[in-house]
């Protein structure tokens, strides 16, 4: 259990300070109820008894904590820092998405968690794809321990994804469009928009405009036209290749436009958010763990190179599974996180279950883990590889699992009242409006989501080492 002394009035608190501290301590316990109880509500397999000892069982989740910790809504409370603290003391081995660059906020946590907890991060993920975030594990080290292996996932070279918006490019200082006369340019309407500390407004999904018949598009200063060796042209007298710039000439087929650096996009890409991989084990049981976040894409061009990127993390990972049998038989191979798996039935959730990758049973008719619970983004995703596999004692036999709701709990909506005064705008005098935006930056838009494997596999090795006894004797 967490450590929650900042919880003790203290002589300097206020009078909304011991409310604050009273509410927290009665909903630190009814969250804790209420996850003991959707626990041990969750549905196991017919063949498999109640577990009498949770050290004999490996509790895994995955959770996307959404901007952990950013000002865009307000920095995270010691309240809500105290909830995720408690909602995750009941798991033994979190992967977590969305970390930033900042681990103040963790680290708050883990000292929440206490001495017995620890984390592994990756660095940022730089660009805009990758929004300046870390995937990180944390871990309970009297159930768990690192094997002392980690790394970055990166794609070979050859087996990196396609970019399916390999033909966009920019101009520094924004493009010169020239409109047919009367023309206006407009995007659809209902825009997903978010609004940011700074009152400025961003889109939330990919647009695009289609330009009509006749524009034009200024190429920017530094542009030029690559004639390759070889190509077949018109020269001039003096052996020239001359242009009418008086006219608009129509160049030959073989001329190629140059843009300045950096205006091309697109190209052989990594992946989005570098996924994160690393050794853990608990018991008898060993587990090489990826964490994921898939990047997020709209419209056709979008989803595609969404289910490439699932369908290139599979075939890595399985690549890396295979390689391992031959050294490290008994480890298995997880990968969970955010994939942006539209529905189970979308190509999406097609390209994870590639390469002998499969969901648990228990996982796979557990709601959605956004707050609706009408999404699918975050799954957990075993790889099977029997075929590849040498006979072990050990098995990954997945027992129960499941996605928490704790907006049931916390921050629920008819507390919008209790919780206004403290949503002001960090150095402002003004408040956000939506509730319901404001309490997923104090706690997620997304809900844990966790599954729970056997760990004590005694049994069956004494089987194992009696039965290789006995051929040894009767040989």
């Amino acid at each position: 259990m967490p450590f929650y002394t900042w919880l003790r009035p203290r002589p300097c608190d206020d009078a909304d300070t011991l409310e604050t501290k009273q509410r927290a301590a009665q909903k630190i316990k009814a969250l804790g109820a209420a996850l003991k109880a959707h626990i041990d509500a969750a549905d196991r397999p017919d063949n498999m008894e109640p577990p009498s000892d949770r050290s004999r069982f490996l509790r895994i989740a995955t959770w996307n904590i959404r901007e952990f910790d950013s000002s865009s809504y307000g920095y995270r409370s010691q309240e809500s820092k105290a909830y995720i603290a408690e909602i995750l003391s009941h798991f033994d081995l979190i992967a977590l998405q969305e970390i930033r660059r900042d681990l103040d906020a963790l680290d708050d946590v883990k000292r929440l968690l206490g001495p017995n907890w620890d984390y592994i991060a990756t660095d940022v993920t730089e660009g805009a794809s990758g929004n300046k975030e870390r995937m990180a594990f944390l871990f309970n080290r009297n159930k768990v321990w690192f094997r002392n292996v980690a790394g970055e996932l990166t794609l070979p070279k050859g087996q990196k994804i396609t970019d399916p918006f390999g033909d966009r490019f920019k101009v520094k200082g924004g493009a010169q469009l020239d409109l047919p006369p009367g023309q206006i340019l407009t995007s659809p309407k209902g825009l997903k928009t978010d609004t940011l500390a700074s009152g400025r407004t961003k889109i939330k999904e990919d647009v695009e405009i289609p330009l009509p018949d006749g524009a034009k598009i200024f190429l920017p200063p530094g542009s030029a036209i690559r004639f390759a060796k070889n190509a077949r042209v018109p020269v001039t007298t003096d052996n020239g290749i001359e242009i009418e710039a008086s006219a608009a000439p129509t160049l030959p087929e073989a001329a190629e436009i140059m843009l300045p650096p950096n205006s091309l996009l697109g190209g052989p890409q990594q992946f989005a958010r570098t996924p994160f991989i690393a050794s853990f084990q608990a018991g008898w049981l060993k587990i090489n763990l990826a964490t994921v976040h898939i990047y997020y894409g709209t419209g056709v061009a979008g989803i595609e190179r969404r289910k490439e990127e699932i369908r290139r993390l599979t075939a890595l990972l399985a690549h890396r599974a295979k390689s391992d049998n031959d050294s490290d038989a008994d480890a298995y191979f997880i990968a969970l996180g955010d994939f942006n798996i539209v529905t189970p039935e979308h190509g999406t959730m097609e390209a994870l279950l590639t390469n002998e990758f499969m969901i648990p049973e228990p996982l796979q008719n557990v709601p959605g883990s956004n707050v609706k619970q009408n999404k699918f983004y975050d799954q957990i995703a075993l790889w099977q590889g029997k075929s590849s596999r040498r006979n072990t004692y050990t098995q990954i036999l997945p027992y129960r699992a499941g996605v928490f709701d704790f907006f049931d709990i916390i921050y629920r909506t008819d507390e919008e009242a209790t919780y206004r005064p403290f949503m002001g705008k960090p150095g402002s005098d003004d408040t956000y409006d939506n509730y319901a935006i404001w309490r997923t930056h104090q706690m997620s838009d997304h809900l844990p989501m966790w599954v729970e494997l056997p760990i004590d596999f005694g049994k069956e090795y004494l089987d194992q080492v009696q039965g290789e006894i006995q051929a040894h004797l009767d040989g």
